[in-house]
């Protein structure tokens, strides 16, 4: 089952809450993680672990809004593209590309290894 994504309600209930917060990397969610499986083996205090969630979870909640957000934005935009097609338009890859990035979802990196992957497929088939 997929996860129901947030709606526009709750990602600005969310910000409301985080209005000085700034967003934490991945690694500050691993560190987190850690931190909490070393509590539950007893080997720091609850104390102790809620001392670090006073600080990290602000950030790893930014995290959260910010991927909520993109996700948003990315549906929002692949709708649009697919809506657009079943009104008997034509939309291009390159339109819903545009509808990213003016989202602020840019799938440059992205698209490069999948087309190099692409690439690399293609030279092993034909080398078969």
């Amino acid at each position: 089952m997929l996860l129901k994504p947030a709606d526009l309600e709750q990602l600005a209930e969310l910000a409301g809450h985080l209005t000085t917060a700034t967003s934490g990397s991945i690694a500050t969610a691993i560190d987190a993680a850690e931190v909490r499986a070393e509590t539950m083996r007893g080997r720091h205090t609850n104390e102790a672990f809620g001392r670090y969630c006073r600080t990290a979870l602000p950030l790893i909640l930014r995290r959260l809004l910010d991927a909520e957000s993109q996700l948003a934005a990315l549906r929002t935009q692949a709708a649009r593209h697919v809506a657009a097609a079943d009104l008997g338009h034509d939309p291009s890859p390159a339109e819903l590309l545009n509808g990213y990035r003016r989202a602020g979802v840019d799938l440059a990196e992205e698209i490069e290894e999948a087309r190099a992957l692409l690439e690399a497929e293609a030279y092993a088939l034909a080398l078969s």
